[in-house]
């Protein structure tokens, strides 16, 4: 018998999409006793589980739709079911029982909807049926899960994008017949659905406004959404049938301090981090702890988005989410002073050590980390310059960003220093009469913005004035940096003289301080200078200069520009092998931070090298690459290096003819980075060979709007190592760099971490899991990914649970030891780095118990002394007093085995030496973690006889036979009691 979907609710609208999600679910449910739909507001979980239960139906003998949404009694549950499965009323008993009654061994599946304001009482009442009833399966929807055992909890994921526009263009046709998608409005109604985050019923709602608006207005008007998406059906549940009313409902269900979370966290535009919200989000009702409870139960509501980088966990709201959050913050009458606070921690991000340029570099893995705050900087940018007052903020983040624009050119091609420059300039305006340190990093981010762009008369202007203000505040730094600069900008407009007295005066400016980056800025481009005018004597002893420089600072772009200047001199004097190696070592160096300016350079030596080995082809595939490279980062040369990328370009027309040069151009413009690089850096460029022209290989696709990494063989690896051993050994290697603190944990008695000799206190850890996931993945040193930690930590949590569990745990550990590189992410594995472990004590000493006492069965010197060290290891059980999972147990059994079997070795060697003192501590030391040992006991008896300790001997019988017989009721061993009345005689025990 099987049962029809007459109960399930038919619907009023065709359903679009959701296929794989179908299906999906039709192969999970009859898998599941309780299957959960979680997810946003209007996210479609009603509809889908009302699709599922239609697909699924006719394998149950009886289906049930039982409608929460409005319930406000949490005792009236029983009854709504009841009612849903047409059982009659009856006076006397429970409503309960009567459902279990009619539910019985019939296979039946009940599908409850809209539990969320009713979680609690939903859970109670969802366990009971499942555990009574052993053929039910439940399907329920809420915004977060039950957490009832055996749960199965699954997030409504948001539609794709072609499933959202299939939905908008039906939903439109509902509203407007007429209404059909074209090439011209698809952009506006992607836009839509992207803006509103693949939600089903906001899709609804901006499709319904077709009547009166086109796409192209609709999407101008979603920032304010709420105004825009309201609906007109007015037989939708009150809270569907506007977006304000889909969140309020949200918003009424969540505790006053996850109120204030929500609307705080709507400062953020975009992602952000655990950091992040701990830092900006704290203050009156939150603290930190508060903070990271709060998202991880916004998460489990579906209010928030887990996402992750890298393996460090990061949060977004949906956009809508925000919009409302926003309002609730201006009601709050708080949005000035977070929006303040936000500003102010991205600042500080900027700020930080090792961020600003005089002090080191952006290394790749900082860029990546700014790079996943973009668009938190811009709303910071558009925040910084919507005020006057704001203008000393504004000011710093153009000093700040101009660094990351510069080190992410290659990830936004052009748009950085365009968008950069309006922003720089807004700032300048809005801060005339600000701070002149201030202003003058500003004038020379804007100047250098310029210089990289080629508008050589803005920059010349900026830095100069940079220069009046640097000289005026006697501030030494910044005026060398401004002269260089400016020398350079008017080294790149061909004044030659002028570049010539400024660089001078930059080199009389850097003498006899401490290195720097300002040296190598002073050195690349005098260096550059000298080597344009013919001086290759000056150019060679200062790029020299600039290569130990790069030693000492073990700065990227300083010892890749130094090798790309040391390759254009070698060119110069015709030593081709030797400028080969040093422009492969710079492409080494540029490629880690992504330099654009100095893989340019690079990748256009090696083109002139291509063409003195007579490798034509290959010559104008790089030059075409070089195209595309400096378009993208929107980086213009200098006259006199585009003259002679002219004549290059003219030589080789001569060779192949125009139009083959043309093509092969235009095929190295399609080529990825990785495949230009790989061309320029073929080693066979280091030696003589002439190659016939050959026709253009097959272009790959088009270069997508990011580069990807560039990958490099195996071969080429080898080539480029040799060539780094070449040029390094030019001068000494680097100074040795102090050791970092290192991690030692003590498991074996109470928990003990400490970082070099700083203990973390356990106020630090803001609970005991992070310390339990740090033991758990010491002993697992090859890794685990997070779905294994989880079972072993969190083994009845929901995967969306665990995986917000795990993260927020990482970011605790993480925070205690006192930064993210302790941990690391290899693949999906995370695992403690081990070269930053001096000890973790459980595996030292299973490692080295095992070595002592397989020496001592070899009767090795100093064996016995060896064994009775490493057992002093044992402070006590492992993880003792920890509240840990039981996962844990199977290592505390195994280690507590070892001490005890390596502690009786021990005592019998001892006994052996007939040193009996020795052996009766070790004994006595194994009865202390086991009281029923009685071959220790026997033992024990043994060292007091032979001491002639008959009395000691006697008081330690008897109060093991004592404990032996009220815990366990039993009687001692024969052989127990053999001794024992053997020591009583004064007779001598046999060993």
């Amino acid at each position: 018998m099987t049962a029809t979907s007459a109960d399930v609710p038919a619907p009023l609208t065709r359903f679009v999409g959701r296929e794989r999600e179908l299906d999906d679910l039709a192969r999970l449910l009859p898998a599941t006793r309780l299957l959960t739909l979680t997810g946003a507001g209007g996210s479609g979980k009603t509809r889908l589980a009302r699709e599922t239960a239609q697909r699924v139906g006719r394998s149950f003998e009886r289906v049930s739709w039982v409608d929460l949404t409005p319930l406000a009694d949490p005792t009236l549950i029983d009854d709504r079911i009841a009612t849903a499965l047409r059982i009659p009323e009856r006076t006397g008993g429970a409503p309960l029982d009567a459902v279990i009654g009619a539910i019985g061994d019939s296979r039946t599946l009940l599908v409850v909807d809209n539990c969320e304001h009713l979680v609690d009482a939903c859970a109670t009442v969802t366990e009971t049926l499942l555990q009574r009833c052993p053929h039910l399966v439940v399907l329920a929807t809420s915004r977060e899960a039950l957490g009832v055992m055996s749960e199965t909890a699954w997030l409504v994921p948001a539609m794709s994008l072609t499933e959202a526009v299939q939905l908008f263009v039906d939903r439109a046709q509902s509203s407007l017949p007429s209404f059909t998608l074209t090439e011209a409005n698809r952009p506006a109604v992607e836009e839509i659905c992207r803006r509103l985050d693949g939600i089903p019923l906001a899709i609804e709602f901006a499709a319904a406004r077709v009547r009166v608006l086109p796409p192209e207005q609709i999407a101008r008007r979603l920032d304010d959404a709420f105004r825009l998406l309201s609906s007109g059906n007015r037989t939708a549940m009150p809270r569907h049938r506007t977006l304000r009313a889909t969140m309020e409902w949200s918003h009424a269900l969540l505790g006053a301090r996850e109120q204030a979370l929500l609307r705080r966290l709507s400062v953020f535009a975009g992602s952000f981090s655990l950091d992040a919200a701990e830092t900006v989000c704290q203050g009156t009702m939150l603290e930190a702890d508060d903070i990271l409870d709060g998202i991880a139960a916004l998460v489990d509501k579906s209010l928030l988005v887990l996402v992750t980088s890298e393996g460090d966990a990061r949060y977004r709201l949906l956009e809508t989410v925000r919009q409302y959050g926003l309002e609730r913050l201006a009601e709050a009458d708080e949005q000035t002073h977070f929006a303040h606070r936000h500003a102010e921690y991205f600042l500080s991000l900027l700020e930080g050590p090792g961020l600003h340029v005089y002090e080191g570099e952006l290394s790749a893995a900082q860029l990546a980390r700014l790079a996943e705050e973009d668009d938190n900087l811009r709303a910071v940018m558009a925040w910084a310059i919507a005020e006057p007052s704001r203008a000393e903020h504004a000011l710093r983040l153009a000093d700040g960003l101009f660094w990351y624009w510069y080190g992410s050119s290659m990830a936004f091609p052009g748009g950085q220093y365009r968008e950069g420059k309006r922003f720089v300039e807004a700032a300048l305006a809005n801060g005339h009469d600000q701070d002149s340190v201030l202003r003058a990093n500003a004038l020379s981010a804007l100047g250098l913005i310029a210089l990289a762009t080629g508008e050589w008369e803005l920059s010349a202007r900026c830095l100069a004035d940079a220069l009046d203000i640097a000289r005026a505040t006697h501030n030494r730094a910044h005026e060398t940096f401004a002269v260089t600069k400016l020398g350079a900008t008017h080294f790149m407009r061909g004044h030659i003289g002028e570049a010539r007295q400024l660089l001078a005066e930059a080199q009389v400016l850097i003498a006899g301080r401490s290195p720097s980056v300002l040296h190598a800025f002073v050195y690349f481009w005098d260096s550059w200078l000298a080597l344009v005018t013919g001086d290759l004597q000056r150019a060679r002893e200062v790029a020299t200069m600039q290569i130990g420089l790069g030693h000492q600072t073990r700065h990227h772009s300083v010892r890749g520009h130094s090798n790309t200047i040391m390759g254009m001199l070698e060119t110069a004097e015709g030593h081709l092998d030797e400028a080969y190696t040093y422009y492969i070592t710079a492409i080494t160096h540029h490629l880690d931070p992504e330099d654009a300016w100095g893989l340019m350079l690079d990748v256009e030596g090696l083109a002139r090298l291509a063409v003195a080995r007579r490798r034509y082809s290959d010559a104008a595939r790089i030059l075409g690459g070089c195209d595309a490279l400096r378009e993208r980062a929107m980086i213009v040369s200098p006259p006199m290096a585009h003259e002679q990328l002219e004549r290059l370009v003219t030589l080789l027309q001569e060779k192949l003819g125009a139009d083959a040069v043309a093509r092969l151009r235009a095929e190295g413009r399609t080529l990825p980075l990785s495949e230009i690089v790989q061309i320029a850096c073929d080693q066979t460029l280091g030696h003589t060979t002439e190659f016939a022209v050959v026709a253009p290989e097959a272009t790959m696709a088009a270069t997508p709007e990011k580069a990807p990494a560039v990958a490099i063989s195996a071969t080429m690896s080898a080539t480029i190592s040799a060539a780094m051993s070449a040029a390094d050994s030019i001068t000494p290697q680097p100074d040795a760099v102090s050791e970092p603190a290192r991690l030692r944990v003590l498991t074996l008695g109470p928990l003990q971490t400490f970082v070099g000799t700083r203990l973390i206190e356990a106020s630090m850890w803001g609970s005991a899991r992070p310390r339990e996931l740090l033991v758990y993945l010491l002993l697992h040193p090859q890794g685990r990914t997070k779905e294994q930690a989880g079972l072993a930590l969190w083994p009845d949590a929901s995967p969306a649970q665990l995986r917000n569990n795990f993260h927020v745990t990482l970011h605790r550990l993480r925070k205690a030891l006192g930064g993210s590189g302790w941990i690391a992410l290899d693949g999906d594995r995370y695992r403690v780095d081990a070269a930053l472990l001096e000890e973790f004590d459980a595996t030292r000493f299973e490692h080295e118990v095992t070595q002592a006492r397989r020496a001592l069965k070899r009767k090795q010197e100093g064996a016995t002394q060896a064994l009775d060290q490493v057992l002093a290891l044992y402070r006590g059980d492992f993880l003792d007093g920890e509240p840990v999972g039981d996962w844990h147990v199977e290592y505390r059994d195994r280690l507590q085995i070892l001490y005890l079997d390596g502690l009786m070795e021990l005592g019998q060697q001892y006994l052996q030496e007939e040193r009996h003192r020795r052996a009766v501590e070790a004994f006595r030391r194994v009865l202390a973690r086991d009281e029923f040992h009685e071959s220790a006991l026997q033992y024990l008896l043994r060292c007091h006889a032979a001491l002639g300790e008959r009395a000691q001997g006697v008081r330690v019988y008897r109060s093991f036979v004592e404990r032996l017989r009220q815990e366990l009721e039993t009687e001692p061993e024969p052989q127990t009691v053999r001794v024992f009345e053997q020591l009583l005689q004064g007779a001598e025990v046999p060993a």
